[in-house]
C-alpha cells in the first residue's frame, strides 16, 4: 500500500539520502519548498506522513501544527516529524507530543532519520516483507557502508537490492529498519549470491543469515509470525 509523504522547507543531506530509499518502500513523495504553500493543500489532501524542515519559509511551526491537527484536516493522524538545527531543538521541543510526533537534528546520520520514519508510518510486514536495511564492511581504509532495501526476509536470510559490488563470500553487519523494533535487528549475514536480472528482476544479492546481537533473532520471528498470521486470516 502506498503512503502518501509531504516534505516540507529546504532539503537537508540525511533526508537527500533516505528519499531514494522511500520512495523504494512505496512511498509517494510531494515536496513543496515552502511552508505556506501547504496550507490550502492540508486542507482537502490526506498524507500519512509529514516532514517538515524549520524553520520554514512563510509559516510559524505553530500554524503548521495547528493546521495539521484540526479536527476537519485528513491529516490529523499523519505522522509530523521536523527537522531542524541543535540550537533549535529545545525551542521546537515545545511541540513534542502536542503536535508533533518526532524531532531528528539535521546533522542526525541517515539511519537515525529512518529510524524515526519507521516508527511514524508503522506499515505493515508483508508477504514479500520490504524494509530498510543498512549494511556495513570494514577494510583496511575504514568502514564501507550501503543503504538499501530488501525485497524479501525471513528468518534465515533476505533478499537484497544492490550490492553486487560484495563478493560471494562476503559478512556483512546488518541493521533492519522496521515499525516498532527499537533497537534495529542488527547481525551478521554473509553473500550468498548474486542475483539473476532477467529472473529475478532485482539487481543484488542474496544473503545468509550468520547470527544475530542479542534478542534481534526472537524480535524478527515473531514480525515474521505475526505477518504469515495476518496473510492466513
Amino acid at each position: 500500500m502506498t503512503q502518501e509523504l509531504l516534505v516540507l522547507g529546504a532539503e537537508t543531506p540525511p533526508l537527500r539520502q533516505v528519499m531514494p530509499i522511500l520512495r523504494r518502500v512505496d512511498f509517494q513523495v510531494l515536496r513543496l519548498a515552502r511552508g505556506d504553500q501547504a496550507l490550502d493543500l492540508l486542507q482537502g489532501t490526506r498524507f500519512d506522513l509529514i516532514i517538515a524542515r524549520y524553520p520554514m519559509g512563510g509559516l510559524p511551526l505553530e500554524e503548521l501544527v495547528q493546521a495539521v491537527r484540526a479536527k476537519e484536516s485528513p491529516c490529523r493522524d499523519a505522522g509530523l516529524l521536523v527537522l531542524t538545527h541543535e540550537d533549535s531543538l529545545e525551542e521546537v521541543g515545545g511541540f513534542l507530543r502536542r503536535g508533533v510526533n518526532r524531532i531528528v537534528s539535521v546533522d542526525a546520520p541517515p539511519d537515525r532519520l529512518l529510524d524515526a520514519i519507521a516508527d511514524l508510518v508503522g506499515v505493515a510486514p508483508r508477504h514479500s516483507l520490504r524494509t530498510v536495511v543498512q549494511f556495513e564492511l570494514w577494510v583496511e581504509q575504514g568502514a564501507q557502508r550501503l543503504l538499501t532495501v530488501t525485497e524479501n526476509l525471513s528468518a534465515t536470510g533476505m533478499l537484497v537490492r544492490g550490492g553486487r559490488e560484495f563478493p560471494v563470500g562476503t559478512c556483512l553487519r546488518f541493521r533492519l529498519v522496521l515499525p516498532g523494533q527499537v533497537p534495529p535487528i542488527a547481525g551478521d549475514v554473509e553473500v550468498a549470491r548474486h542475483t539473476d536480472r532477467a529472473r529475478e528482476q532485482v539487481e543484488g544479492f542474496g544473503g545468509k543469515i550468520l547470527s544475530f546481537v542479542d534478542d534481534g533473532q526472537q524480535r524478527l520471528r515473531a514480525l515474521l509470525e505475526g505477518k504469515q498470521t495476518a496473510v492466513a486470516s
